[in-house]
């Protein structure tokens, strides 16, 4: 069943709860960390415009990109500006700031793709006891943000729903995220470049 029942405040964009069929994924149990989105930065990834949609180099180009936001290196270690300071994070930590664009030219590289928004919550709800583990980022899904089956209407001090196509959807919570907000139906929609959040991805085997 994706998307929440009524019962409370819920928010539109988890309405209402639907059933789905899934055929069977393999998902990371983590979010793709520092040490393996350096693999695609070392290879070569930002000068290779196969593994990015067109809207995606377009950026790229723009942007003039070469790692992710506030990172200054990430050679033999990952350095990264926060709060004004240059930091040493780990390469075992989800990798943070990085925009769908680049989640998905990371997937490409990798012979991967980003998980659907079904699969992601299903393996959220039920795959604690393999190693499912999320709450360190936001993480970019496949698919753009739309209204589930049976929405009614927005409640009052909520935004309109985005038309379908023109946003992405990450799922799960951050660090920063309130406790009361981080739950496994959760759903945040952003712009494709978007990537000042602390948002990050997982992959799905193709």
């Amino acid at each position: 069943m994706l998307g929440s029942v009524p019962g409370g405040l819920v928010p539109p964009n988890e309405r209402w709860a639907h059933e789905v069929q899934l055929l069977e994924f393999e998902i990371d149990a983590q979010a793709v960390n520092w040490a393996r989105y350096a693999e695609f930065v070392a290879d070569g990834g930002y000068d290779d415009a196969r593994c990015w949609s067109t809207e995606g180099w377009a950026w790229v180009q723009a942007e003039g990109r070469r790692a992710p936001r506030y990172v200054e290196q990430m050679r033999q270690s990952v350095l990264v500006q926060r709060q004004g300071q240059m930091q040493r994070v780990g390469a075992a930590q989800a990798a943070v700031h990085v925009s769908r664009h680049e989640a998905q030219a990371w997937c490409r590289w990798a012979g991967r793709r980003l998980a659907t928004e079904p699969e992601w919550e299903l393996a959220a709800l039920t795959g604690a006891s393999r190693g499912f583990v999320s709450g360190d980022v936001f993480e970019w899904t496949g698919g753009s943000a739309r209204a589930w089956p049976g929405h009614d209407s927005t409640p009052p001090g909520f935004s309109p729903l985005p038309q379908p196509g023109t946003l992405g959807v990450l799922r799960g919570a951050s660090w920063m995220t309130p406790p009361r907000c981080a739950h496994p139906r959760a759903r945040r929609f952003a712009a494709p470049w978007r990537d000042e959040m602390f948002c990050g991805f997982r992959s799905c085997a193709l």
